[in-house]
């Protein structure tokens, strides 16, 4: 683990892990699904790694314990009946994806306001910063917010530390040939997938998976690489590429 100084959590909060399902763990990276219900609150958590949030429904969000006096205003308003707006909180949208340098910083826990349960892939990288990378920020991207998941490999975010796909695919579909990174994988969708890469000899090659919907996967870095959909229903999935 990164030696972060902590700051220390408000007196009373909850405080718990990043997300509430770990999917999968190793040297690089953790794979997470985040899965608040409708009404409930999500304790308070340290982020010690870097790591992307994609969020894979929408959520009106209030921060819960910043302050008494905060908690007080959105509990009254929903208690009185009124109409969920931006007003009691901030809207997380479908589609988003975020990239969050991790220093020990406290994330506040959230209420879910919304009338569904809020689920987002959290990746967190677990592999050391190169020099060149500390001074990588924060990076959002919504360019896919309230469209329909594109046919293929869309590229939402790149900056010096990562590369963040998301991959649609009907059956029949495959993606473009790329040089493919070390790759923390989220499976939205899950179905039956086969890859193409080319071995260290130079010869091509080909392996089948069946994927379940919300897992994680992790590949390593192939020259070449491609994703063909050979199953029966449509396939989506997150995908982190490590630099």
């Amino acid at each position: 683990m990164p030696n972060h100084h902590r700051e220390p959590a408000p007196e009373g909060v909850e405080l718990g892990p990043v997300a509430q399902h770990l999917l999968l763990e190793n040297d690089e990276i953790k794979i997470w699904q985040v899965d608040t219900p409708a009404g409930e609150t999500f304790w308070h958590h340290y982020h010690d790694f870097d790591y992307v949030l994609f969020h894979t429904t929408e959520m009106l969000g209030a921060v819960y314990h910043a302050n008494e006096e905060q908690d007080h205003i959105w509990r009254s308003r929903l208690e009185a009946g009124e109409t969920l707006d931006e007003s009691l909180g901030g809207w997380c949208y479908e589609h988003s994806v975020n990239y969050i340098p991790g220093s020990g910083f406290l994330s506040p826990g959230y209420a879910n306001l919304s009338e569904n349960t809020f689920t987002a892939a959290l990746i967190e990288v677990k592999r050391a910063r190169r020099p060149e990378q500390e001074g990588v920020g924060f990076s959002r991207s919504d360019a896919l917010v309230g469209m329909p998941a594109r046919t293929g490999s869309v590229m939402l975010l790149e900056n010096d530390r990562v590369r963040v796909y998301e991959t649609a695919l009907k059956p029949g579909e495959c993606t473009r040939s790329r040089n493919c990174l070390d790759t923390a994988v989220y499976v939205i969708d899950g179905g039956k997938v086969r890859i193409h890469s080319l071995q260290a000899s130079g010869e091509p090659s080909s392996q089948e998976e069946q994927r379940s919907s919300v897992s994680g996967r992790w590949l390593e870095a192939a020259p070449n690489y491609s994703l063909e959909n050979v199953g029966t229903t449509a396939y989506r999935e997150l995908s982190v590429e490590l630099k």
